[in-house]
């Protein structure tokens, strides 16, 4: 008798299933492709523009800490873009709030003063 191996899947922290399409990495969540299709539309039909996805934000720069390199903090955005009135949107698809989110969002404010908005 042959054994049958089967490939062991990698289950994400917290239950999400990240979108594949033409076996590319589309969205690390069902949710976040949702938002992703809904403001492709608003591009579209001219609600939004400039609509770029996984924008990465600096908010502590890599370090020396007793003489060790401790390296940076950054933040990435799901989604910013900018609305027909000329509004700045940064988004984050959040289905659940870590406490490093948490972290991350304030130091947004305090450093670039970009509020995030949770979808």
């Amino acid at each position: 008798a042959q054994r049958r191996r089967s490939k062991a899947v990698a289950r994400s922290k917290y239950g999400n299933h990240k979108v594949i399409v033409d076996g590319e990495k589309v969205a690390d969540s069902k949710h976040e492709f949702n938002r992703l299709t809904e403001l492709q539309v608003l591009v579209r039909v001219g609600e939004i523009k400039d609509l770029q996805l996984q924008v990465k934000y600096q908010l502590i720069p890599s370090q020396k800490i007793c003489g060790k390199t401790e390296r940076g903090v950054s933040y990435i955005a799901d989604f910013v873009y900018w609305t027909k009135n000329d509004k700045f949107i940064c988004e984050d698809a959040k289905g659940h709030k870590t406490k490093d989110y948490i972290i991350k969002r304030k130091l947004m404010k305090l450093i670039h003063n970009i509020d995030v908005v949770e979808v």
